[in-house]
């Protein structure tokens, strides 16, 4: 990539933190700045004399509470403190004011083309559009562009790899009206400069969703020797997921379990091969024309079976359906051979029933252990075991719930009275 503030030289590094690329003129200024470029210096100082003027003006409007409410309206309360108060909203409205004036003040003292670029590239980031329109302006100040060609799609690439979504639907026309493109100078730029850039994302950096823009750039281009190349990538990428685990149900987070909860976390690998596959689920009708097209159905049927047996993720609208929805679960983990929940049956069969007797959250079959209690075998995990016995080997909570429901309530009872 192209160097932010020098964007006609090839960059050697990035800033320390906000990775924008930098050259090595650049980078030795850095040195100076811990590891920080022109503006994130510029921004941490901006930070702090914000900070500053937020505590300055919040003080200022508390001393004109007290002096509206002690000294001009001594006899009136009422007057008083609601003078008192407008001097504090107005403290606060100025406040927000400053703050947006001093966010657009980071690239003071810099070049056009420099704001430009270094505005793209934080929008790519951070997803701002503050930075996007900053970026579409300055450009439009530059009076050569061709000179910063490479440049602009270095940043327009990484804009579609990163934020595809945060897009219009043709972003192909967006980026041509506010970049001042033809449609095959874009599509030619982009192919150009980021062939290499999007593989390399996709597959090795796993960012699933720039496979969306990439074939819609495949498409409108008729590049169908990159295209295949791509399905070859995909149908190597689906030999390596583990469908055991992606298939495995989403563990719960519940308060209060952490510690138990963790020992079932997924790990990074199944998180990206869910990210994958649903990417690829939200494009397969495009996969299936295409393949279908030229002639690869055997492709396509290995590909459509393996998404046939994998369910997009369920995302609750809210948190009463989150609730339900995990209710919902758990009432199914705790049904024991009988298919009832909340009997008897749901925690005596350690063999068939996967889930802790005393904390009630599931584990896989080795993070449990067997606890007898009066003859009765049932199964907790680690933790809860060791609590139990340094309790004197006492009955797990969910199989007393379960055994005496009538006791166990009057004992949870009378626990929580002893607690107030």
């Amino acid at each position: 990539m192209k160097c932010c503030y020098d964007p006609e030289i090839e960059s050697d590094g990035t800033c320390a933190n906000c990775r924008v690329p930098l050259c090595k003129t650049c980078l030795t200024e850095t040195e100076l700045g811990d590891g920080l470029c022109r503006t994130c210096s510029r921004q941490k100082k901006i930070h702090r004399f914000s900070r500053y003027s937020q505590i300055g003006m919040c003080g200022l409007g508390m001393v004109w509470l007290a002096i509206a409410s002690f000294i001009l309206f001594p006899g009136d309360m009422q007057s008083g403190f609601t003078y008192g108060l407008l001097g504090l909203l107005g403290a606060m409205a100025l406040n927000y004011v400053v703050g947006i004036l001093l966010r657009r003040s980071f690239l003071w003292g810099l070049r056009p083309e420099q704001k430009a670029f270094v505005s793209l590239h934080r929008y790519s980031v951070t997803g701002d559009k503050m930075y996007l329109n900053q970026g579409i302006r300055f450009l439009s100040k530059i009076e050569d562009k061709i000179v910063f060609k490479d440049a602009l799609f270095d940043q327009l690439v990484s804009i579609l790899i990163y934020l595809p979504y945060d897009l219009p639907q043709d972003w192909v026309a967006y980026l041509c009206e506010n970049f001042s493109l033809t449609e095959q100078e874009l599509l030619d730029g982009i192919l150009e400069f980021g062939i290499d850039v999007f593989e390399e994302n996709i597959f090795n950096n796993h960012i699933y969703q720039a496979i969306e823009p990439y074939i819609e750039i495949l498409k409108r281009t008729d590049n169908e020797k990159l295209y295949h190349v791509l399905i070859d990538k995909i149908l190597a990428r689906l030999n390596t997921i583990d469908f055991k685990a992606v298939s495995r149900p989403a563990a719960y987070i519940v308060p209060g379990m952490q510690q138990q909860q963790q020992q079932q976390q997924d790990s990074p690998n199944t998180i990206r091969d869910r990210a994958f596959l649903t990417e690829l689920k939200m494009i397969d009708a495009e996969l299936e024309d295409f393949l279908t097209r030229t002639k690869r159905k055997s492709d396509w049927k290995a590909i459509n079976d393996i998404l046939s047996n994998y369910d997009l993720p369920k995302v609750p609208k809210s948190t009463f359906e989150a609730a339900k929805a995990m209710a919902a679960q758990t009432q199914k983990q705790m049904k024991g051979p009988d298919g009832i929940a909340g009997t008897s049956d749901d925690l005596g069969d350690p063999s068939k029933v996967k889930i802790c007797a005393e904390c009630g959250i599931s584990f896989s079959e080795d993070q449990l252990s067997t606890y007898v209690f009066r003859d009765i075998s049932v199964n907790v995990c680690s933790i809860c075991n060791r609590t139990l016995e340094n309790e004197g080997h006492r009955e797990p909570r969910l199989l007393a719930s379960i055994r005496k429901p009538k006791e166990y309530k009057k004992l949870v009872d009378e626990t929580e009275e002893d607690e107030d």
